[in-house]
């Protein structure tokens, strides 16, 4: 009997740290309050003007646009996420700290996902009305590209399962399923 109640007790102790981690995993934190957020870097400028005095700062924007500010770090975890932005021949790094983006010009190794595009797309969405269903076309239209390059437990684990659907109208699980089958 006193083995069953341990055996039971164990089980029970595994559902709760399963249930605890899935909560944290797919909790997804509140939009940051008015103020915190990043202001557009081509207000008022041409989309010429906007693609000559390309920086940091748009990347910035589109990263908060597509949702980045929802990432945060896996459980008990100090890994926060990275997303590489390739632009024409410049490349972009923003990392999501407690909800907070910083982006800064240069490469990586340890990034979570990559999107290449160009400066243009990128001016085209960030200046768009509906900045997610925008982003949504150019991906399905090819002039964008999201490649996934950390595991789908880190992926999911961030909290990019909602912003990669938003993006492609697609759900990476479906591959994660695939591949446990196996």
């Amino acid at each position: 009997m006193r083995r069953i109640w341990f055996v039971l007790g164990i089980i029970f102790v595994i559902l709760i740290v399963i249930g605890m981690f899935l909560y944290f995993a797919m909790a997804t934190p509140q939009k940051p309050r008015t103020g915190t957020e990043i202001l557009n870097p081509i207000e008022g400028l041409t989309k010429e003007q906007a693609i000559l005095q390309f920086n940091k700062d748009y990347i910035s924007y589109l990263v908060f646009a597509i949702g980045g500010w929802k990432l945060h770090n896996p459980p008990l975890s100090d890994d926060t996420p990275k997303i590489k932005i390739v632009a024409d021949s410049d490349t972009y790094v923003s990392e999501i700290i407690q909800g907070q983006i910083s982006t800064h010009k240069g490469d990586i190794e340890n990034e979570d996902i990559i999107i290449r595009t160009t400066k243009e797309e990128i001016v085209d969405i960030i200046s768009s009305d509906n900045r997610e269903e925008k982003v949504k076309e150019s991906v399905s239209a090819g002039r964008t590209a999201l490649e996934l390059k950390a595991g789908y437990t880190t992926l999911f684990s961030k909290g990019y399962l909602s912003i990669y659907k938003d993006l492609t109208g697609e759900s990476f699980t479906g591959s994660v399923i695939r591949i446990f089958a196996q």
